[in-house]
């Protein structure tokens, strides 16, 4: 008896609730109709003159007493009717019965609601035009930058986004790219330069790029750009010109454009050097702008290269857990038009490279680890699109999945980077080489250099 009346009793409440479930909806509907009806009457009343009512019927409508009593009566005339005949109702049963109509409220709402929205949102995304995969490339206008472009717009699943230091530049690169690649070829860029040595440029650049993002699916950002060996010269903000180019305004890019490589589980590339090695004695992380010691162009482009893994190593470690990968490279001794400044008569414009590496000096040139362009370009351009890279970060490799230290000697010899120690020569043990010229990569220093990058480029961070 006691389980027959428990049942009753469950059911009775089930049923109220029920009942007030299907009363909420139709009040739910009829408010609707009666809102639409209101919105009818009102645009009816702005076009007939509106009869002033008398004083008694507008004492009565400012009675707010009278008015919660209507609708005091109305609502317990609506619960109550229809409702099984039972005894008073405790606090308690209300609360139960509140209780249950929740819970009915919330399965009816998730099957009568969310089924839609999630419809709506399926057909948006079916919908949407789909977004094209791209590289960003700085410096893509010479060197490794350009060459680097080429083999990407030349495998044809990318587009590639030139960023030179001025739109002339950029659209010049757009269009050697389409002569040596095909017409066809999917090589873009911005009407906007990427200056390095400005900061509010490369603000102006990231907006832009992030103008983009409808349509451009940022896969990898590849940090090229650069200089080496400049004289002592200071960036539109004052800093140091090798630290500014090098690492400043490649940390405010990347900076910026994270959210879209979040998008895209995307890949940071950043290019470096074995000229880092140095950074033991090169590198000063409370003196970044050359304002403490005499200035030396070497040391000050050794200390940038250090600042480019560091940078790399400290961006994996942040954006591990986004699905971002992040890596830095030495693509070789290239004499490029980054040596400007040191050997002028070997930049890469005034050279045949094609005719200098079938040459007796340019085969010697070759067994002696000196690349051209194209060969300089194969890491970054490994790392930026192939599979393999995709599972590597915090990596310095100098060849396609070769990372240093822990080459073998005869990976060394095989990528022509033969004069490099793998620790297994005589006395390398003893000296701790390889590793003991990378002493300077911790990820003390790697968090104590991105905390005062963050610093220095406060002001112009995109927010």
């Amino acid at each position: 008896m006691k389980t027959s009346s428990f049942v009753q009793q469950t059911n009775k409440h089930f049923i109220r609730a029920a009942l007030l479930v299907a009363r909420i909806r139709a009040s739910t509907r009829t408010r609707a109709v009666n809102a639409r009806a209101m919105l009818a009457t009102h645009a009816r009343a702005r076009l007939t003159p509106r009869a002033r009512p008398d004083a008694s019927a507008r004492a009565r409508s400012r009675d707010p007493t009278r008015r919660r009593r209507h609708r005091n009566h109305a609502v317990v005339a609506r619960a109550t009717e229809n409702t099984p005949n039972d005894a008073t109702r405790t606090r308690r049963d209300v609360l139960r019965d509140a209780a249950i109509a929740s819970t009915l409220l919330a399965t009816a709402g998730a099957s009568a609601f969310a089924r839609p929205l999630a419809a709506v949102a399926e057909e948006a995304v079916e919908n949407a035009a789909p977004k094209t995969p791209c590289v960003l490339i700085t410096g893509a206008n010479s060197g490794v930058g350009y060459t680097a472009a080429k083999q990407i717009a030349a495998q044809g699943t990318r587009t590639v986004v030139v960023a030179c230091r001025s739109v002339e530049k950029s659209e010049r690169a757009v269009r050697e790219l389409k002569r040596d690649v095909g017409e066809d070829a999917k090589v873009i860029s911005l009407p906007v330069g990427l200056e390095l040595t400005d900061l509010r440029s490369v603000r102006e650049y990231a907006l832009a790029f992030l103008d983009r993002q409808s349509d451009l699916a940022l896969d990898a950002l590849v940090l090229n750009a650069g200089i080496m060996a400049a004289p002592l010269e200071r960036t539109a903000q004052g800093h140091e010109l090798h630290f500014g180019i090098n690492h400043l305004g490649h940390f405010l890019l990347a900076d910026a454009l994270t959210p879209m490589l979040r998008e895209t589980r995307g890949r940071v590339v950043s290019v470096s050097s074995l000229l880092s090695m140095i950074g033991d004695f090169a590198l000063d992380l409370d003196d970044l702008d050359w304002n403490k010691r005499e200035y030396d162009p070497w040391y000050a482009y050794g200390a940038s290269k250090a600042q480019n893994v560091l940078f790399a190593d400290e961006y994996a470690r942040r954006e591990g857990k986004n699905g971002i990968v992040a890596n830095s490279l030495h693509p070789g001794i290239v004499t490029t038009n980054l040596v400007r400044y040191s050997v002028p008569d070997l930049v890469q414009s005034k050279r045949d490279l094609a005719k200098e590496r079938e040459s007796f000096a340019g085969k010697l040139a070759a067994k002696a680890g000196i690349r051209n362009p194209d060969e300089g370009a194969r890491t970054s351009v490994w790392l930026a699109t192939s599979d393999e890279a995709a599972r590597q970060t915090g990596k310095f490799f100098i060849d396609p999945g070769l990372e240093y230290p822990g080459a073998t000697r005869e990976q060394l010899v095989e990528a022509g980077d033969w004069f490099l120690s793998s620790g297994t020569e005589f006395l390398a043990p003893q000296l701790h080489f390889p590793e003991r010229l990378f002493e300077w990569r911790t990820s003390v220093n790697a968090a104590k250099l991105w905390t005062t990058s963050q610093e220095m480029v406060d002001e112009f961070v995109i927010r």
